[in-house]
Order: C-alpha cells, then structure tokens, then sequence
C-alpha cells in the first residue's frame, strides 16, 4: 500500500473512529497487514534465491511477536524434497499445512510455506513467538550443502534485520533446544554457531 492510500483508508475510517473502539480495532488491523506486507517486500526484494508459494491453508492465525528463528531438518534421506511435499505430508497428517514458514532445498533455492506472518507448526509451546525455517535433509546422517548453508545464513540475517533481533544463542535455536527431538540432526546442530556468526554479516 503507497502512502496516497494509506491515507484514503486513512480518512473513511476517521469518522468511524468517533463513534467507537471498534473502529480503532480496525484501524489497527490496517497497520499490522500494512507492516506484514513491508516485511514480505523486504524478504523478495532481497537477492536470496526466493520461490513464492500460494499453498492453501485450512486455518491460520496471525503471530503476534517475533523473539526467535528455530532451525529444523526435514529428516527425509535421500532425494531432495520440496516445501510442495511438505505441505502434501503435513495435510495429511490433519495440520493445517506446511508448518514452516521458510524451506530451504539442497541446491540453496528458500521455497516460502506458512505465511511470514503467521503462527507456525514447527516447535511445541513455541509457536507463537517464532519463525521456522527448514532444510530439506536428515542431518543425523549427511552434512548440509554448501548452498543450504549459504541460504540459512543469508535469510536468518535479513529476518533478524526485519524483526530487529540479534543472531545470537539467545535468537537462534535448533528445534532440540525447546523439544524432546535429535532435529535438525547432529550435523546442522554443531553449525548453529556457524549460522549465528555469518548471519551478522548479513545485517
């Protein structure tokens, strides 16, 4: 939205406003979508190796803070899989969708899943407050590519950067740090400090 229609929107709601809270509700919900779209412009304006996906969600709700960026594996050996088959699994596992909000293939291309904007379904009782990302690999058995790991660092920098966070321990986080689980796997674990350190030459 330009700034001419912001302040349109602006305006019709002005009278609305006088007459009660509801309105002013509305007006707040106007500035949220307003900011969830300058972060979604910010993250494909960018020079990461970006696919947008449009996949259809059964429910969502939207995040309302953002204090930490979770690191996960997709635990699948062998052939790549995409943020499409992740999406296909966790349908039909009754979620609402792909839980994660980024997907990171093994050539390095970052495949969008949940909206930015919204709740995820990637870290128990830490949904809420968190953005997760997701390498396609099983980490307990193989070691993220060079282009994952590229990919990882560039993206975890520019979403600290939007969300005005700090890569560091108390940022970044695997999915083990918060669950009862080996993701992502022994191998991207032991680079979280890798991910951390070269994410702040992204910022």
């Amino acid at each position: 939205m330009n700034r001419r229609e912001f302040i349109l929107k602006s305006l019709k709601l002005g009278g609305a406003i006088l007459a009660g809270s509801s309105a002013l509700t509305t007006l707040a919900s106007l500035l949220n979508a307003d900011k969830a779209k300058a972060a979604d412009y910010t993250l494909y304006a960018s020079d990461l190796p970006i696919v947008e996906n449009y996949f259809n969600f059964t429910s969502l709700s939207e995040r309302r803070f953002t204090r930490q960026i979770i690191v996960h594996h997709s635990a699948t050996t062998g052939d790549d899989v995409s943020a499409a088959d992740i999406h296909r699994i966790h349908l039909q596992n009754g979620w609402s969708g792909i839980g994660y909000h980024m997907f990171i293939r093994k050539s390095g291309l970052i495949e969008t899943g949940r909206p930015l904007a919204d709740i995820g379904a990637h870290t128990y009782r830490h949904n809420n407050s968190s953005i997760g990302i997701c390498l396609a690999g099983n980490f307990n058995n193989e070691m993220p590519t060079d282009m994952q790991m590229t990919s990882a660092s560039k993206l975890i920098g520019l979403l600290c950067q939007m969300y005005g966070l700090n890569p560091d321990e108390g940022t970044i986080f695997g999915h083990r740090d918060f669950n009862a689980t080996a993701c992502p796997g022994e191998n991207l674990y032991a680079d979280l400090y890798y991910l951390r350190q070269t994410a702040a030459n992204f910022i």
